[in-house]
């Protein structure tokens, strides 16, 4: 069995998400870690001036990198984006939404969990197409998990096994709207609840948690 570290989701300020990874590359005995913005690409350009050396450090460690893409492709600058982040030709990519499938088929990549696979047949269409890995959905049972990675041993099976599990991604930024902000005039404010935004039940108790979109 090996472990693997998703990517940071929240907006952390860019020295602590840097300290983060190094401590992961110093500490953790971490397999494989996945780096880089999937949530909004907005907040991209924060991080990416640490992004070499996280990496440097990480494979310095020993540690396997991979590139996530973004969850959900909309605006030009996004598609610019993950074409940039497909031609990295370095690194395995893991595939976060589906628009950033088609340059990849035929060279080895990753499924992310937010790739809707429910079955081996699913399963089995993304490794003709180059899926080497394949980090199942978090609702999936583990009876289903099971058939899966039976019908395809050639394939490493992901299992989400810790954190929050992330529900939903939308085009607009429920941060923004909160403070009366447009998601084009955000002023990141998602910066505020580096844990995410706590969203509580009508009787007052802690349900889900608001990161940016």
């Amino acid at each position: 069995m090996q472990l693997s570290l998703g990517p940071v989701l929240y907006n952390w300020a860019p020295e602590r998400w840097r300290d983060f990874y190094f401590r992961i590359a110093d500490e953790a005995p971490i397999d494989t870690v996945v780096i880089g913005e999937i949530v909004c690409s907005k907040r991209s350009p924060f991080i990416a001036p640490h992004l070499p050396a996280v990496v440097e450090r990480l494979r310095a460690a020993g540690k396997q990198v991979m590139l996530g893409s973004l969850i959900l492709t909309s605006l030009p600058r996004e598609r610019r984006q993950m074409a940039e982040l497909v031609n990295t030709a370095e690194f395995l990519v893991e595939v976060n939404d589906l628009t950033c499938l088609k340059p990849l088929v035929g060279r080895p990549h990753a499924i992310g969990p937010f790739i809707n696979i429910y079955n081996e047949a699913s399963a089995a269409f993304h490794a003709q197409r180059g899926a080497t890995r394949i980090c199942l959905p978090p609702e999936l049972p583990m009876s289903s998990i099971a058939v899966i990675a039976a019908a395809l041993p050639s394939v490493l099976i992901d299992i989400f096994a810790f954190g929050r599990v992330p529900l939903a991604i939308s085009a607009r930024c429920y941060h923004a709207r909160l403070h009366k902000l447009t998601k084009d005039n955000c002023q990141f404010v998602c910066d505020r609840d580096p844990d995410g935004l706590m969203l509580k039940t009508l009787d007052g108790a802690d349900f889900l948690a608001v990161n940016g979109v």
